[in-house]
């Protein structure tokens, strides 16, 4: 898997700095790790190769451009290529979330929930979950959408009816 963002604003000037970027390198290659567990299917996973760039390019100003490239392999083991572009500007991508997790994070205060906020994984990239007792992100979107709705629910005084599995 190899990918590549190409970001003018701010976000990309701070992550060309060397330092800045391995942080984010870090957090971007251990949520492919996570999905994939590597230790569970070796056949599959074992020499797989992850690669992430994040290139400063001012002209592109606000917008923001994502490449992938993820190399599989179909019948009888032939290589193929899945390749997405994304194009989008930061900001309108993130004000709706930013919005979301505001509410949510009220919604918990008024409920005495404080602390971590497991459930708002959903909204992030690198899910929420406490790495001091080796506790592993939840990367699984319906998993974490689960988890959304069922402390919304449980917030409302319902009972949460659905399972993560």
């Amino acid at each position: 898997w190899f990918s590549t963002n190409i970001l003018g604003n701010r976000d990309g000037l701070v992550l060309d700095e060397p330092a800045n970027f391995r942080t984010k390198e870090v957090s971007k290659l251990s949520t492919l790790e996570s999905i994939l567990v590597p230790e569970n299917q070796p056949d599959l996973y074992t020499d797989y190769y992850h690669k992430v760039r994040i290139n400063y390019y001012p002209p592109r100003n606000d917008n923001k451009e994502g490449w992938d490239n993820i190399d599989i392999f179909g019948w009888m083991g032939y290589p193929m290529q899945i390749k997405i572009n994304f194009l989008c500007r930061d900001s309108i991508l993130a004000a709706p979330l930013c919005l979301d997790l505001c509410l949510l994070i009220d919604l918990a205060a008024r409920n005495d929930r404080y602390g971590t906020q497991r459930f708002l994984s959903f909204f992030l990239k690198s899910p929420m979950h406490d790495y001091t007792v080796d506790e592993v992100p939840v990367n699984n979107l319906f998993q974490q959408y689960t988890m959304l709705k069922n402390a919304i629910r449980e917030m409302g005084g319902y009972k949460a009816d659905e399972l993560i599995d």
